[in-house]
């Protein structure tokens, strides 16, 4: 045998184990950081170059190596076209559909649909969740507003379906909410101009509380007849507007009895007369129940949590009654 030959074979073989080698690492640096992950957002700002990307990916948790993530850029031209902006990214996908993702993306036209009711929060959530704002943006803007000395957005986010543009600065996502209000909630509420903050407030109130236009007429009477009185409303969704405002991520499907000793003036239960804003955004049907309130012997009601159907009651008594029947585990 040729020692020259067997010297060549020799360094063949190894050059292809290090090559194989070397593709393995290169591809398990590109497989997913985990094996299941809740989608995150990740924002590319302006600016950004392939490395920092890789970088900020890395520091995120959503790719396993930021090495291989930037050799993969570059071999696979994607580093020259990277777009800023928000995206949804997942540690479970490979860095190869992460990077696809980024180098593909622009500012889209997306639709979002506010159900009646909705709170800022929740909003905000639906917001963010759409790539249309960094989470918490449109919260932190009411605050910044409230402390300034203007009223909160919160009643004002009028329910309906929106075209937005993902990435879109909150200013004129708002202005989108405010246009549509103006359009469709506030000719309702110029009918009483000297109680429409109290109405909106009452209507935020309803909506919450029931869904349907028959039942929200009947609640809105109970409810301005327990104010009549100066009884408390004793409601529980303002108990929950109160706990998220401690904890905008807290839930509130069950209110614990810590929950009705919270100390804020939205607690209806330790606060007489209504909350000092809406809890939530009212739909019209919510407002022309307001305005239309229905009379009835009613001044209690619950709601059956097996049907959604609401309960009503004449006497403490009967309402006590009511939430052993339909309330008890």
């Amino acid at each position: 045998m040729n020692p020259l030959f067997s010297r060549r074979n020799v360094l063949y073989a190894s050059a292809l184990v290090l090559a194989a080698i070397l593709a393995a690492v290169f591809m398990y640096g590109l497989s997913p950081a985990r094996v299941s992950a809740t989608p995150a957002i990740f924002e590319i700002k302006s600016g950004d170059g392939f490395r920092d990307t890789a970088a900020n990916l890395y520091a995120a948790g959503l790719i396993k190596s930021r090495l291989a993530t930037e050799i993969y850029l570059l071999v696979s031209g994607r580093a020259p076209n990277l777009k800023p902006g928000l995206y949804k990214l997942s540690a479970a996908d490979w860095a190869t559909t992460i990077t696809k993702t980024i180098a593909g993306g622009d500012a889209g036209e997306v639709t979002v649909t506010i159900p009646e009711g909705s709170n800022i929060y929740q909003v905000d959530g639906m917001l963010s969740d759409a790539l249309v704002i960094h989470p918490g943006d449109l919260v932190q803007l009411n605050k910044n507003l409230i402390k300034k000395g203007s009223s909160t957005l919160e009643g004002m986010l009028f329910p309906d379906t929106y075209s937005f543009f993902t990435d879109m600065n909150v200013p004129s996502a708002v202005d989108k909410f405010l246009a549509n209000f103006n359009a469709k909630a506030a000719p309702l509420l110029a009918s009483d101009k000297k109680h429409a903050t109290q109405d909106l407030i009452l209507a935020s109130i309803v909506e919450r509380e029931v869904p349907s236009s028959t039942d929200q007429e009947i609640v809105a009477g109970i409810v301005l007849k327990r104010l009549a009185a100066g009884m408390p409303l004793d409601v529980d969704a303002t108990v929950c507007y109160a706990k998220l405002a401690t904890d905008p991520t807290a839930k509130c499907s069950q209110l614990t009895a810590a929950d009705f000793k919270i100390d804020s003036p939205y607690n209806t239960y330790l606060y007489k007369g209504l909350p000092p804003g809406p809890i939530g955004n009212p739909g019209a049907s919510a407002i022309e129940a307001v305005l239309h309130p229905q009379k009835s012997p009613y001044w209690y009601y619950l709601s059956d949590p097996k049907t959604g159907a609401t309960i009503y009651a004449v006497t403490l008594a009967e309402q006590e009654a009511n939430q052993k029947k339909y309330l008890s585990n």
